[in-house]
């Protein structure tokens, strides 16, 4: 028989340890010195806070200027004002968040991993697209894994590796200090531990003053008095966070999410602007359905694709002419250089204007993500084409999520988007990691030849996308004179392949029964031109926008300008001739693209594309980077243009779509 050992019991001269527990009737010296403890973590509480809002902004500021220690100082001893309302954001931001947790420690160290994450992001954005993080660009985190192919994967990982020590380690230390430092935790009840009174208290003084010290910049409005050397650069981002420093630039930005409304948007004037273009549409007797003039539309978007010959004076090469087929097809068929209202990036906002004929330039985000995906059906292209018994396919030859394409697609009225997970042709350049254009245009093929109707078909390619630091190419033909630039050499290499790809695919098109018209256009010049973008001279800047664009056809069009018009025209508008032989349609921006396309076949379209008429006579240039500072003329034909955008992107849809 095993005998059980008797329970320890505790002797009564030996009462169980616990907590201190405040005792009731304190006189005010014995309440002071209770209370003291509690001070004593407010205020070291916020000290940390204020030092954590310091050590943010430092770094958001340094990876802004590009890890530059000296020019991230300078910024600071020129413009002292605005990197401490930057530390008093952060701070309010800190605070909130310290106030809905009631843990400091863990705040702070929150913060910290999105200020280093922020900042890294931003570095490399500025990098590889001459461009910093918009409050947009968060929208693509479900993408993060996509991204990730674009930057060091071995930086990224060390990154988040971080940031998981280090939120887990202040959780740990925070979850110690308070079992030690606070009085009666443990005896505590349930809403004395969550502290339901102060966290609400704190909470709601932590948000007015975030609301208070946030919202003039948020609106625009009630800053300049007080908040010296703030100089808001609404038409350059780049330019904006360099002049007011990330904190602000970004929230600016947030201020900006949504587009504002026209001062006299009405259903009244959009029913007046719909019914004045559609008459216009019903009295232009003289053109034809789009299928009795071509049976397939394809529109190619090539990704990064500019012309080097327009840059040869500051980034001469070897090897002779880069794209020898596009400057014969320039001479042949209707062609002319786009201005891009991008550069280095925004595929998604030049897709966009190209799709829609709408602009992006009074909304100045990302349409894709911010307005299209939330819409029902909007006007394009495709919707137009499937009016005329056209089948819609669409083709993004990388992952479909990236701007919600795999959203935006049937919205713009493609009935079937395929993207890389769907191609069958997946051939690559090299090392590369993008599908190559010769696969892209092999998926092309395939559909027309396979297809029972007429086709319109869109095509967004990735071949010539950055970055451009692996060995992609075995062999270079293309080198920098006097320059060390490998990252040129393998773009060089990359168009050059393109080029030769597109005019085998345009071989193959003339074979075609069926009379079909390509539109190609690159959709904005990578960001290895600095040496123009960054340049003071407004017509060098000019050229870091201009991309090649080409109407192709299996049958005979005609332009409707001669080589000497459009050098005069383009000579107004740009400031410079441009070098290229064969230039026979006007510099545009991208909205104006599929106008020229229906205007060269005189095929039906849609009323909205009557008012396109007149702006892109009126005004041909339509993008916030080339007018900088200024604004284009508000004509009545750019006024009712700009009410038909803000009625489609964030207004209540009274335009139809017609």
């Amino acid at each position: 028989m095993v005998k059980k050992s008797a329970a320890k019991v505790r002797p009564a001269s030996q009462p169980t340890k616990s907590a201190p527990v405040r005792p009731a009737d304190l006189s005010w010296r014995q309440e002071l010195k209770w209370s003291l403890g509690v001070l004593v973590r407010i205020v070291v509480s916020l000290a940390l806070l204020v030092g954590m809002a310091y050590l943010m902004t430092w770094i958001l500021t340094l990876k802004q200027n590009m890890d530059d220690t000296a020019a991230a100082e300078a910024w600071i001893a020129e413009k002292p004002v605005l990197y401490e309302y930057s530390v008093l954001v952060i701070f309010s931001g800190l605070m909130v968040m310290a106030a809905v947790t009631l843990r400091p420690i863990l705040t702070a160290a929150i913060g910290l991993a999105i200020a280093a994450g922020l900042g890294y992001a931003n570095y490399q954005k500025l990098s590889y697209r001459d461009a910093p993080v918009l409050p947009e660009d968060l929208k693509m985190l479900e993408s993060a894994g996509n991204l990730s192919e674009f930057v060091d994967t071995n930086e990224v990982t060390q990154l988040v590796a971080g940031i998981v020590l280090l939120i887990l380690g202040a959780w740990l230390l925070e979850h110690c200090l308070r079992k030690w430092l606070v009085p009666a935790w443990r005896e505590r009840r349930w809403w004395e531990k969550i502290g339901l009174v102060p966290r609400a208290t704190l909470t709601l003084a932590a948000v007015s003053l975030a609301v208070c010290v946030t919202l003039p910049v948020l609106t625009r409005r009630g800053y300049g008095e007080w908040l010296e050397g703030a100089a808001f650069v609404d038409w350059n981002q780049t330019e904006n966070y360099e002049q007011n420093g990330f904190v602000l630039g970004f929230l600016y930005n947030l201020g900006r999410m949504q587009v504002e409304e026209p001062e006299d948007y009405s259903e009244a004037e959009m029913q007046r602007i719909a019914e004045k273009y559609r008459a216009l549409k019903a009295a232009d007797t003289e053109r034809v359905p789009l299928d009795e003039k071509a049976m397939n539309i394809v529109f190619i978007m090539n990704e990064s694709f500019a012309d080097p010959a327009l840059f040869e004076e500051k980034y001469p090469h070897t090897g002779g002419d880069i794209l020898p087929n596009l400057h014969q097809l320039f001479e042949e068929y209707p062609s002319g250089y786009m201005y891009s209202p991008e550069y280095g990036g925004g595929t998604a906002n030049v897709e966009f204007e190209g799709y829609t004929g709408l602009s992006n330039y009074w909304a100045r985000n990302s349409p894709y993500v911010n307005s299209l995906s939330k819409n029902t059906g909007v006007l394009s292209a495709a919707s137009w084409a499937k009016l005329f018994g056209l089948e819609t396919w669409g083709l993004h030859a990388y992952d479909g999520t990236m701007y919600k394409r795999n959203i935006v697609y049937p919205i713009l009225g493609f009935d079937e988007f395929v993207d890389e997970d769907g191609m069958e042709f997946r051939e690559h350049e090299g090392e590369s990691d993008y599908a190559n254009d010769w696969s892209a245009y092999q998926e092309v093929l395939a559909q027309l030849r396979d297809g029972e109707a007429g086709q319109m078909i869109g095509l967004v390619t990735m071949q010539n996308h950055g970055p451009y630091w692996v060995p992609e190419y075995p062999e270079i033909d293309f080198w920098p004179r006097g320059r060390d630039d490998y990252n040129l050499a393998v773009h060089w290499q990359s168009i050059h392949n393109g080029d030769q790809y597109l005019a085998d695919f345009l071989a193959e098109v003339a074979e075609l029964d069926e009379p079909t018209v390509v539109l190609f256009f690159g959709d904005h010049a990578p960001g290895l031109y600095s040496e123009y973008k960054d340049s003071d001279d407004p017509l060098e800047e000019r050229r870091a926008h201009l991309t090649p664009y080409l109407v192709y056809a299996n049958f005979e069009i005609e332009p409707p300008y001669t080589e000497a018009e459009v050098a005069e025209l383009n000579e107004a508008v740009l400031g410079f001739e441009i070098p290229t032989e064969g230039v026979d349609l006007p510099t545009t921006t991208p909205n104006c693209l599929m106008n020229t396309v229906y205007n060269l076949l005189g095929v039906e379209k849609p009323a909205l594309f009557y008012l396109l008429d007149e702006v892109c006579t009126e005004t041909p240039v339509l993008s916030a980077a080339y007018y900088g500072k200024e604004a284009p003329e508000m004509t009545e034909a750019l006024h009712d243009y700009e009410l038909v955008n803000y009625d489609v992107l964030a207004g209540k849809h009274y335009w139809d779509g017609d």
